[in-house]
């Protein structure tokens, strides 16, 4: 029953690694969010201006962690006159074939995702500029170096490479970026703050390995980890050391949340970035690094909660949502007039 929270044909034969087991999105949210994605494509003016464009054709949105998958697939279900094209990236080249591999389990058609070994850093730095690729094209600050060649192959249907598999386009952009680790909850209540304390890593992928399945366990997770969706604390030091050391990375060049956000508004045509990030994010920092991104107006703060729990918040940045606050407003005001 635990395993199938977090994907529904787990018993098919999903794959995960140690770290996805408590990193993947459940598909419930997932689903969810991918709901969203179709719900914004289907009504945002500049998404309709795409579809005359390119003729009926899906968006193309790029999943910039996707690790095992599970939001991947999500997007994945998406009709293809509304996402055409799911692009996946990460740099742990056996995540993605496990994504894949569970991808094939949901039937996603097979040439709506690829699967791209690279980090999702670089691609937005180096590849894309206002939706479009630039990556063959003279730019200020060209890359010091290139990641190396991935050979391309198909895994379980679906194609994996390298930068070469890029798409000419993305349209809109999803993140599930690493947080710093299981021990954000030590920040307290709204206390995780994007700029200080998320650091993604700018490094080389991982080196690509063989096609062999090796057998995971669930790392010892009990029911209790799928109740709080966090992995087995193992405290080391007070509350107050633990606190002032989280995700203290002082190896190799880091973008912090704020720079992702930045990065991805200058990437994507239409501006559209989500974000799916911890429960106790402050809202200043989100709304301070959306500022410092360019957006203004307004911004969409999703909580998601199982069994009445809250579990993970996801960002919409990019539309308008003054409707909802319209409908609010007019809530309350029909509270206040009762």
């Amino acid at each position: 029953m635990e395993n199938r929270r977090l994907f529904s044909r787990f018993d098919l034969g999903i794959q995960l690694d140690a770290e996805g087991w408590f990193s993947v999105t459940p598909e419930i949210i997932a689903d969810h969010v991918a709901e969203r994605v179709s719900g914004l494509v289907t009504t945002s003016p500049a998404f309709r201006e795409h579809t005359t464009r390119n003729s009926g054709k899906g968006v193309v949105i790029l999943d910039g962690f996707c690790g095992c998958g599970g939001n991947s697939i999500a997007f994945g279900k998406i009709p293809s006159h509304i996402v055409s094209k799911v692009v996946c990236v990460d740099t742990d080249y056996s995540k993605l074939l496990k994504a894949a591999h569970n991808a094939s389990l949901y039937g996603i058609p097979r040439d709506k995702l690829i699967f791209i070994h690279c980090n999702s850093i670089f691609i937005l730095k180096y590849c894309y500029r206002d939706g479009e690729f630039i990556l063959n094209q003279p730019q200020p600050n060209m890359p010091q170096h290139m990641p190396p060649h991935v050979a391309p192959k198909i895994h379980a249907g679906y194609h994996v490479g390298g930068l070469d598999m890029l798409p000419r386009h993305i349209d809109l952009a999803f993140f599930d970026p690493p947080w710093g680790g299981i021990d954000y909850e030590i920040l307290g209540r709204n206390g995780y703050d994007l700029e200080r304390n998320m650091k993604i890593q700018v490094n080389l992928c991982e080196e690509e390995k063989s096609d062999e399945v090796i057998e995971e366990d669930d790392c010892g997770v009990s029911d209790d980890f799928f109740d709080n969706f966090a992995a087995p604390k193992q405290h080391h030091g007070s509350k107050r050391s633990r606190k002032k050391n989280f995700n203290k990375k002082t190896e190799g060049e880091f973008v912090n949340g704020k720079e992702l956000i930045g990065l991805a508004a200058e990437a994507v045509r239409s501006r559209v970035v989500m974000l799916d990030l911890p429960r106790n994010t402050s809202k200043n920092s989100l709304g301070s690094c959306a500022l410092a991104a360019g957006y203004r107006g307004n911004l969409k703060l999703e909580e998601h909660y199982l069994n009445g729990r809250l579990k993970t918040v996801t960002a919409y940045l990019g539309s308008d949502y003054a409707s909802l606050i319209n409908e609010s407003e007019a809530v309350k005001n029909c509270s206040s007039s009762d």
